[in-house]
């Protein structure tokens, strides 16, 4: 999975339209809208006014860091989250006007103070989402069911991805840096890349109550950007790197793509070998969602 990085473009700021914040926090520009009602809640909501044929962009911006994401063309709404902590996040929409060259169509500060610090990680986003009806919540409640304790929940949904969703090569080898998962498909199919194997574990975790970020960045163990995931319990607190699944003797890294081939082969040997690749020295985080 490729991530894009706004460094690759010439953003030419011609101006920044203004905005009017009618009803709850909504500021409405002359192109787009801003919607931050939400944001106690850990998330924004953001929207092109009209259908159009330009490439979108959205950056999110928090002491100095930034996330930059892609919005659709559709004049619909994408959820971006706030996971960079409570302060006073910078949010500006670009649309396309040549090659690279971006154009700001909207500008919006907005003083956030999130009601609990892992609220962006129990919604549903533009990288994991999912609504109530969808077939990834009711297998999800339907793992979790009669489980006594969220450490609990989170062995039986793990188990259940890494035993049945495989990996797929041809996907990896075609899908486009814009890519989203859709993890009723993936759920579908039994099957997806990276990215997949952790929006769609984010999604089953999240609508369980239970916060879990998709984390991006590099392994050693893979060539290309990679995707895993971290989880929070109350009776761990965030259980990262080398201790996110249990193995049957400790809790190691959640990398549910490298887990997934070792669980199906059924091969001791290979899940030892496992094991000792997924290790923190071995990974760069470089986002998280």
């Amino acid at each position: 999975m490729k991530k894009f990085k706004i460094t690759l473009f010439t953003l030419i700021l011609i101006f920044a339209f203004s905005s009017v914040a009618y009803g709850a926090d909504i500021y409405k520009g002359s192109k787009s809208e801003i919607d931050a009602s939400n944001a106690v809640d850990g998330y924004i909501k953001v929207r092109y006014l009209n259908e159009t044929t330009k490439k979108l962009k959205v950056i999110i911006e928090n002491n100095s860091i930034q996330y930059t994401y892609n919005l659709n063309n559709k004049g619909e709404y994408d959820t971006y989250p706030l996971q960079l902590g409570d302060g006073k996040y910078k949010v500006r929409v670009f649309e396309n006007i040549s090659d690279n060259r971006y154009a700001t169509t909207q500008t919006v500060d907005i003083d956030v103070k999130l009601k609990d610090e892992n609220a962006p990680y129990l919604i549903s986003s533009q990288m994991v989402n999912y609504t109530e009806e969808s077939e990834t919540v009711k297998k999800a409640q339907e793992l979790a069911a009669n489980k006594t304790n969220d450490l609990e929940k989170v062995e039986a949904i793990y188990d259940y991805v890494i035993s049945n969703i495989k990996y797929d090569n041809d996907k990896a080898k075609n899908v486009k840096s814009d890519y989203l998962p859709d993890v009723d498909e993936i759920l579908k199919e039994n099957k997806g890349i990276c990215y997949d194997y952790s929006s769609l574990l984010a999604a089953m975790l999240r609508s369980n109550s239970i916060p879990t970020k998709l984390v991006t960045g590099y392994s050693q163990n893979v060539s290309a950007f990679h995707a895993w995931n971290e989880v929070y319990t109350e009776e761990t607190g965030w259980i990262a790197l080398d201790k996110l699944y249990f193995d049957g003797k400790e809790w190691r890294l959640m990398d549910s793509t490298i887990a997934s081939s070792a669980k199906q082969s059924n091969s001791t040997q290979t899940m030892e070998h496992t094991n000792k690749l997924i290790d923190r020295q071995y990974y760069t985080k470089k986002f998280e969602y």
